[in-house]
């Protein structure tokens, strides 16, 4: 019986080692894997990375242009603010040149018909006088 218990004892031991060494290929396959995957996934995330920031330095780009543009777009709004103000001053301007072209019209035609009434009753003054032999003998 003591030959039947070390028997089963030592089938058992045997059994464990080829269990133990089955294990261990398994787990050094696994780590195989997981190092391999590892690599391949440091290559990807090199790569990745790259490219990242390659964005990065892109957008920094299109910000700095949009920052440009903003500013054109400031100056320009300034430009057409002052040029607003220019034609607004140019149009004052006009619509006082057109008041004193018309007042100067008004006094002008005021000017020359009473003129034109002054010098006519003066020639017919001058021909009643001349003709009717009045005071200018």
């Amino acid at each position: 019986m003591n030959t039947l218990f070390f028997g089963l004892i030592t089938l058992a031991i045997v059994a464990l080692v080829v269990f133990l060494v089955w294990l261990i290929i398994n787990v050094v396959d696994a780590i195989r894997s997981v190092k391999k995957f590892l690599v391949t996934t440091e290559e990807a995330m090199g790569v990745t990375l790259g490219e990242v920031n390659q964005s990065l330095k892109s957008l920094r780009n299109v910000t700095d242009n949009i920052t440009v543009v903003t500013d054109d777009v400031k100056g320009l709004s300034g430009s057409l603010r002052d040029a607003g103000r220019s034609v607004r001053q140019v149009g004052e301007s006009i619509r006082r040149v057109g008041e004193i072209v018309q007042s100067i019209g008004s006094e002008t035609t005021g000017t020359v018909s009473g003129l034109k009434a002054g010098i006519k009753t003066g020639f017919d003054t001058l021909l009643r006088n001349l003709f009717s032999g009045g005071p200018c003998r």
